[in-house]
């Protein structure tokens, strides 16, 4: 999948997985192996985003108008993360 194709996939939040938000930071639990996460201010940003209806492209643009960053980075930084969680079965991908 090249990185524009990455960026209209839309993440979510499967079953099984919990989280929680505590002072701006998001703590993450999966119930097959009670593994907890704690993200960053804006991995949290992003995580709370994840509803199965915003893809990457739109979660990055709400993140350019919350922090001081530019498109380039955002939607880079956006899709490893997104990768990251989705390897580790903490998000699914909706589409």
């Amino acid at each position: 999948m090249n990185s524009v194709d990455a960026h209209h996939r839309v993440p979510l939040i499967p079953d099984g997985v919990a989280w929680r938000a505590y002072d701006g930071e998001v703590l993450v639990v999966t119930s097959q192996n009670a593994q907890v996460r704690t993200l960053s201010e804006v991995g949290s940003f992003a995580f709370e985003r994840f509803d199965g209806q915003a893809t990457l492209q739109s979660v990055a643009q709400a993140i350019i108008g919350e922090f001081d960053v530019t498109e380039e980075t955002a939607l880079t930084d956006l899709t490893a993360f997104a990768e990251d969680l989705h390897r580790r079965g903490l998000i699914a991908w909706a589409d």
